[in-house]
């Protein structure tokens, strides 16, 4: 039991995964009052003003609603809130935050710069560790000097793509086609296009630019097994790891992106079976190499492929992932034997026990 120690959630978000912050926050509060929390929720619209919720009942019921999203509007239609232009002051007073909030403006270092510039305690990666797994080009810059498998990439900055777009697509040609075009600081699937043919470059750039200026292109690996390996870490800082998931999905869909994702009857989630046990010693081992070279700290979701040439690759480093119970990351902790209320509880404890600031 906590002894009735406070813990303020954050929900919605400035950026696409808005909706799924929403579907995953509601059982995050369930956990957590499940284990003797009081909980105090708050949230931020797509619109980027806060909202303060007073009535936690009230807000469980709006995120019943299919496909809900925190916005201005919305905020309004639930009961008991408050709007603000800046963090709550009450936020910032809580012994320790939990916040739901994906990608950019919210997993990227930007929120966790907030809360330690205020001197609060928080789950999950410090600044540096959200900034850096975040983006995906530095990401992979990392794990490549740690001898960590990745897809070949090149980066297309803002101002290089509106100065000489067609410098950029020279040097993604030299990767070959087909290729795979990414927002650097998406996560769970948004904004990921297969480039087939040289002719659907500009378009995939132009969509991945929908939700970030900066844009990530990388070699294509066609995928025999998508695998998942995740880290908590205990009392003792260190990395605890999950058992391994493997996503089945439908495999005429040539990435498993934010639409594949988003249809939950396109897919499901289970325990690896069967694999080698030369392939599960070097999931391991990448799983904690790339933990430790990207500053990372509480908690993270590592994404793996085995490609069609067999060849293993890291292709996604979460350190907010998808928290609800249906998730991936919940699954891969239940199946090593750790209940979802209880790895909400160690979540939050390991952030209880760590020096509030810089980690």
């Amino acid at each position: 039991m906590s002894d009735k120690i406070s813990v303020a959630v954050i929900l919605g978000g400035r950026s696409a995964e808005n909706y799924r912050s929403c579907q995953s926050v509601k059982d995050v509060i369930n956990a957590l009052e499940e284990k003797g929390y009081v909980v105090s929720a708050y949230g931020m619209t797509l619109e980027a003003n806060w909202i303060s919720f007073g009535d936690l009942s009230a807000l469980k019921s709006a995120l019943k609603k299919d496909m809900f999203e925190l916005t201005d509007e919305t905020a309004k239609e639930i009961a008991k809130t408050e709007e603000s232009l800046l963090p709550p002051t009450s936020l910032l007073e809580t012994p320790v935050v939990f916040s739901t909030l994906m990608g950019a403006w919210g997993s990227d270092g930007t929120m966790q710069g907030m809360l330690e510039t205020e001197i609060v305690r928080y789950v999950g990666s410090d600044t540096l560790g959200s900034a850096i797994s975040s983006d995906k080009s530095t990401a992979k810059l990392l794990m490549e000097a740690v001898e960590v498998p990745t897809p070949k990439h090149i980066v297309i900055p803002d101002k290089a793509w509106r100065r000489d777009p067609l410098s950029n697509v020279a040097r993604a040609s030299s990767l070959k086609v087909p290729l795979i075009s990414k927002p650097a600081r998406g996560s769970n699937g948004v904004g990921i296009t297969h480039i087939r043919v040289p002719r659907d470059f500009k378009k995939g750039i132009d969509i991945a630019r929908n939700f970030d200026s900066r844009v990530v292109v990388e070699k294509y690996h066609q995928p025999a097994q998508l695998l998942e390996c995740n880290i908590i870490e205990d009392e003792k800082k260190k990395p605890v790891l999950s058992e391994i998931i493997k996503t089945n999905w439908n495999e005429k869909d040539k990435v498993f992106n934010f639409i594949s994702r988003s249809n939950k009857t396109s897919h499901s989630f289970e325990k690896a079976k069967d694999l080698d046990p030369e392939v599960v010693k070097l999931i391991h081992d990448y799983a904690k190499r790339t933990f430790e070279v990207l500053k990372l700290s509480g908690y993270a979701q590592i994404e793996f492929m085995i490609d069609k040439e067999g060849e293993l690759l890291v292709v996604e480093v979460n350190c907010q992932p998808y928290f609800g119970k249906d998730g991936s990351f919940a699954l891969s902790w239940k199946e090593a034997g750790i209940s979802y209320p209880d790895l909400i509880d160690r979540i939050v404890k390991e952030a209880l026990d760590r020096p509030a600031g810089l980690i």
